[in-house]
């Protein structure tokens, strides 16, 4: 008699497999959009969190910064560059000098503002007039504190726009009662004949518009106003601010705009 092989487990047919492989593709084709979806939902959400973050905090800034200043001053750029598919600069009309006439005008938009800080009561508006014989050696205001706003490339990320700051007040030494900035200007100053608003700013240039010595307020934003600018004068009283913050990566992009209006009362 022959010996009885042992009986061995039952495996899967072919017809079974490819029921079983069709079956979980099924599912899988429904899940994994499912799942996607959702992904790219929370990463949304996650970043205009972030957006409405930066939205709070750049809110808060300005306005405080506004309220507390006396008057404003725009420009069209801190330093000559490409914003909007055009060449915006701060010396608006080309002729090698920074005065009153490169100041931005009711309605006109730039990407460069200057809140100023002033100690004299009598100080007379029409500094800021755009007229240029309002000069201001008719004036005797002593000028306490600067605090700029203004559009370059990231120094941190490459390409793409920040929002950089300065305040002169970063390099005040309470105990003399003066500063000296990081760029040599010390405060607080009397405009004269020679010394003006414009005097009293960083120096024209890229290097100087990505400076360590500036914080950057908001990484990513693009210019929302006629000219793809970020600010614009309301009436040569208030600042509307027109900007899209930006997060995420290139392949991921999520945005928010971003409008609001500003008015100096110190």
């Amino acid at each position: 008699m022959r010996p009885r092989l042992p009986t061995s487990s039952r495996g899967f047919t072919l017809a079974e497999l490819l029921v079983t492989m069709t079956i979980m593709s099924m599912l899988l084709a429904g899940v994994v959009p499912f799942f996607v979806s959702n992904f790219k939902y929370l990463y949304a959400g996650e970043q205009k969190l972030l957006i409405n973050s930066d939205i709070r905090d750049l809110t808060n800034e300005m306005v405080e910064t506004a309220r507390a200043s006396n008057y404003f001053v725009l420009y069209e750029s801190f330093h000559q560059q490409t914003l909007g598919g055009r060449t915006v600069r701060r010396d608006l009309n080309g002729n090698g000098t920074l005065n009153l006439a490169d100041r931005l005008q009711a309605g006109q938009q730039g990407s460069f503002i200057v809140f100023v800080y002033y100690r004299d009561p009598y100080f007379d508006a029409r500094l800021y007039d755009g007229d240029p014989t309002n000069n201001p050696a008719l004036m005797t205001v002593v000028i306490e504190r600067i605090v700029g706003y203004w559009i370059a490339p990231n120094r941190e990320i490459s390409g793409e726009t920040a929002l950089y700051t300065f305040d002169s007040n970063d390099s005040r030494t309470p105990s003399t009662n003066s500063w000296t900035t990081a760029w040599g200007q010390t405060f607080p100053v009397t405009l004269s004949g020679t010394t003006t608003v414009e005097s009293l700013l960083p120096t024209d240039s890229q290097s100087w518009a990505m400076h360590s010595t500036f914080d950057i307020v908001v990484n990513d934003l693009e210019g929302l106003t006629t000219n793809s600018l970020f600010f614009e004068n309301f009436q040569n009283r208030s600042v509307l601010i027109r900007t899209k913050i930006l997060h995420g990566n290139q392949a991921k992009r999520v945005t928010n705009t971003y409008n609001f209006t500003i008015t100096p009362r110190g």
